[in-house]
């Protein structure tokens, strides 16, 4: 299967870089997928997990929190506002995350319900990518 180049980016760092057969991300308007070839494309990214599949078969995923996809001349760039690695993210953090966005969530008064649910997204999020990467 043809083999497509794939750069994965945050404002801090370069999260991934490599060759892929296939990709599948979390678009805004649902999950998208890309193969060698793809037409050009752009697309708003949102909350979820990123599967790619590299070229020698390897299964890889990422926790994404947002950001943009731009694929074309059999490229893939991913400028993502985070993005981690499933075999990177410390279970204990993202739980804490989630029960201090469900307690904010819980509260009367003055509370960013949506800072808090986004939070609370991000949390359930990494957990779950965790969850299925490999450990």
């Amino acid at each position: 299967m043809p083999a497509f180049a794939i750069s994965l980016l945050t404002p801090e760092r370069q999260v991934y870089t490599g060759r892929a057969v296939s990709l599948v991300a979390p678009g805004s308007d649902g999950y998208l997928g890309v193969l060698a070839y793809h037409a050009p494309l752009v697309a708003e990214l949102t909350v979820g997990k990123l599967s790619l599949v590299e070229e020698e078969g390897r299964r890889r995923l990422f926790a994404l929190s947002g950001g943009v996809l731009e694929a074309g001349g059999n490229e893939v760039t991913i400028l993502a506002d985070t993005a981690e690695p499933a075999e990177g993210i410390d279970l204990e953090r993202a739980r804490e995350a989630q029960r201090r966005a469900s307690e904010r969530l819980g509260q009367r008064g003055e509370v960013d319900v949506a800072r808090a649910q986004a939070a609370l997204q991000r949390a359930l999020n990494r957990l779950r990518v965790a969850g299925e990467g490999p450990r």
